[in-house]
Formats: structure tokens, C-alpha cells, sequence
């Protein structure tokens, strides 16, 4: 008698788990521990001078006093990473989101994503390297975990 063997693989896993994720309604608690990380993964943009692809920002046209790119005074810094005034930090039950308000940095658009009109390239601050996501993802995978079991 020919035997139909049965298979559970990865690609299984990973639908079960992802199931399971999408019945945890509220995920909050696992959000609030990433966004650390998401700030440390601004700080790690801003310190490399390179965007979340790891791409290098370009260099100044002209010869600036000295400072490095995007920190004439610190201001996008720091309310890019939460320590100064126009930071933005939302958690909710499924997003987390860490970012600049215009209204007080009106200038973090413009540097994040370019303005060719006028000459100004894009020097991208806002986003996570692979690692940094992946610290995320354990940090919801923990969570889940210990929500399930």
C-alpha cells in the first residue's frame, strides 16, 4: 500500500504563528519595548551618517562650519530619538511609530526625503536597519509567546 506522507514545514510555521499574532488583539506591551530600538535605530542613522539601508548620506556641496551633516544645532536629533521638543512616540494596540512633528521641526521632511527643486539631497534618518527590526521582531515573538503559552 503506497504511503501520503504528511508535512508541517517553515513556511506552516510561520502562517500558524502569524494566526496566532493576528488574534492577539492587543500587542502594546511588545510596542512600547520597541520603541527604544526604534530610537536607538535613528541614533545609529544619525551616527553613521547613512540611511536605514546603510546607504551613506551625501556630502555637503559647499564646506560647513564643521558640524556633522543634520546637526547644525541638534534639534532634528533630538526630537528624532525622543529626547527634545517635536518628537513623536504612538503606541497603539498594533503600531508602534517614532518620528519628527513639522510643526516644531519643520525642516525633518525635507532632509528625510529630499527636495531636488532646490538642491537639497536626501539624507534618510527615520527607519531601521535590518538588525534593529530584527530586535523588534524578538521583542513581539517573546511577547506573543508568552501571551500564548
Amino acid at each position: 500500500m503506497a504511503k501520503m506522507p504528511q508535512q508541517f514545514d517553515a513556511e506552516d510555521a510561520v502562517a500558524v504563528m502569524g494566526g496566532v499574532a493576528a488574534s492577539l488583539e492587543y500587542m502594546q506591551p511588545a510596542l512600547d519595548d520597541c520603541i527604544p530600538i526604534m530610537q536607538q535605530a535613528v541614533r545609529d542613522n544619525f551616527n553613521s551618517s547613512a540611511s536605514p539601508e546603510n546607504s551613506d548620506w551625501v556630502e555637503r556641496v559647499h564646506i560647513g562650519d564643521g558640524h556633522p551633516l543634520l546637526m547644525d544645532t541638534g534639534a532634528l536629533l533630538q526630537a528624532a530619538t525622543g529626547g527634545g521638543a517635536g518628537h513623536v512616540s504612538r503606541v497603539s494596540h498594533d503600531t508602534a511609530e517614532v518620528g519628527v512633528d513639522l510643526g516644531v521641526i519643520p525642516y525633518a521632511r525635507a532632509h528625510n526625503q529630499g527636495r531636488p527643486e532646490v538642491n537639497l539631497p536626501q539624507r534618510e534618518f527615520l527607519g531601521m536597519r535590518e538588525e534593529r527590526e530584527r530586535e523588534c521582531a524578538e521583542v513581539v515573538a517573546d511577547y506573543v509567546v508568552n501571551e500564548v503559552f
